[in-house]
């Protein structure tokens, strides 16, 4: 019983870092930065990267959950006026479909409530084994 725990566990941390990085992407929807230099000796660019959630399936059951920031999760946008405007006046915004996060959430949320059933199943079946055996 103590494997559907862990396993159980386990997705509840996976869907909690999958929360996180869709609350950065939201928070961080309308964030601006320097557009990318064609040069690699430019400074780096500014703009916030998205960030996607690996999820792997592991030997002993369960998952791991690993993020990692899109690299080219961004476009250009002509803003003279801006301070992160390049000569050319384009400035870099993250690429997040808004829609798409809340889906994910919603997703998540589910996801959250699958994985607290495992743990109240096993529970009950434990305290029933439990009663038996006294």
């Amino acid at each position: 019983m103590t494997d559907a725990v862990s396993i159980a566990l386990s997705g509840l941390r996976a869907q909690q870092t999958r929360l996180a990085a869709g609350a950065s992407n939201i928070a961080n929807a309308s964030t601006t930065g320097t557009a990318p230099a064609a040069s690699p000796s430019a400074p780096a660019s500014t703009v916030y990267k998205p960030l996607n959630v690996n999820l792997t399936s592991l030997a002993s059951g369960g998952v791991r959950a690993d993020v990692v920031a899109d690299p080219n999760g961004y476009s250009l946008i002509y803003d003279p006026s801006s301070p992160y405007a390049n000569p050319q006046g384009m400035i870099a915004a993250p690429d997040i479909d808004l829609t798409r996060e809340i889906v994910n959430i919603t997703e998540i949320k589910h996801s959250f409530k699958a994985n607290l059933a495992v743990l109240k199943t096993q529970d009950e079946m434990l305290g029933a084994l439990l009663d038996t055996r006294a």
